[in-house]
């Protein structure tokens, strides 16, 4: 299946307004050899001081993130097999600039992800691409915009789709305590009104409506995370849980909205002064942290 970043819990809604649910088991680790002698290396960290005091996510202009995909060992639902979308190999995040608004802290991100759309592994046909995703913070809140990869470890972007209202209700993308995850449940409410653009100027209109979602998020315990940048011992463990809505503005029939499936999981592995090192999404996609670069 060719690599289509529209595909994702935002875009994969509207094309056709069905999305695919993962399993809501985290993957199963297997433990070192006791026999074998294993070397771990620490995971790089920052000194900078962080935007907002966000430590959990140090958004210090210059920092940069690699990340690579892995295979979780758990595959999508079986039933939404076929709609699971191609996952980019590598994803790479780059803090651009940062600047004051008002009250608010503005961080722009460059986001590149580079796919291998080739079936035969001797030739390869590289799909690389490039967005901009924007943070705003303050004292008392995190918004993170739906096509960064941080929103819901889904990288790519979502396609053909464009949002002219976006409001956040209750809470925020990340509730900080001290400039990390606390211990307390949080609920991110979302009402977005989108518009979409057929797919290669095939003259198709195609209807616009609202978008709803609820975004649950759950402190886990800490755990250690070993990715290629190094080891990261007591990683904050995020889980989110996604549930929404579509209603159309012409819609046939009845018209009534069209719900997300159920237990749409997404779990993230975060560390202060370091940021996310690991991430397992709806997909059942996971990526971890390649290297790092942070001031």
């Amino acid at each position: 299946m060719p690599y289509e970043p529209g595909v994702r819990t935002l875009g994969a809604a509207l094309f056709p307004l069905i999305l695919l649910a993962s399993s809501t088991t985290a993957a199963q680790k297997k433990g070192p050899d006791p026999k074998k002698k294993t070397e771990y290396t620490k995971g790089p960290v920052g000194k900078a001081p962080a935007p907002c005091g966000a430590r959990i996510l140090p958004l210090v202009e210059g920092n940069k993130w690699t990340y690579e995909f892995v295979e979780s060992g758990l595959p999508p639902r079986e039933d939404m097999v076929k709609l699971s979308p191609s996952q980019p190999m590598e994803v790479v995040i780059t803090v651009k600039s940062v600047e004051t608004k008002g009250p608010d802290t503005v961080i722009t991100l460059e986001e590149k992800t580079k796919a291998d759309l080739s079936k035969d592994p001797k030739k390869h046909i590289y799909d690389e691409r490039t967005l901009t995703s924007t943070i705003t913070c303050n004292r008392t809140k995190f918004e993170i915009s739906p096509e960064s990869f941080f929103f819901a470890g889904e990288p790519g972007g979502y396609f053909g789709l464009a949002f002219d209202k976006f409001d956040r209700s209750k809470d925020t993308s990340l509730k900080l305590v001290n400039g990390a995850i606390g211990e307390g449940q949080w609920r991110e409410e979302i009402v977005a009104h989108f518009s979409r653009t057929p797919f290669q100027d095939s003259g198709a209109k195609l209807d616009s409506g609202k978008l709803e979602l609820e975004r649950a998020f759950t402190p886990q315990p800490p755990e250690s995370v070993n990715t290629k940048a190094g080891l990261y011992a007591g990683a904050e463990h995020l889980a989110l849980v996604t549930t929404g809505r579509v209603t159309l503005d012409h819609p046939q029939g009845e018209g009534k909205p069209l719900d997300l499936p159920a237990n749409w999981l997404t779990q993230m592995w975060l560390v202060p002064n370091a940021g996310v090192v690991q991430v397992l999404n709806a997909y059942a996609h996971k990526y971890i942290l390649a290297s790092a670069q942070l001031k």
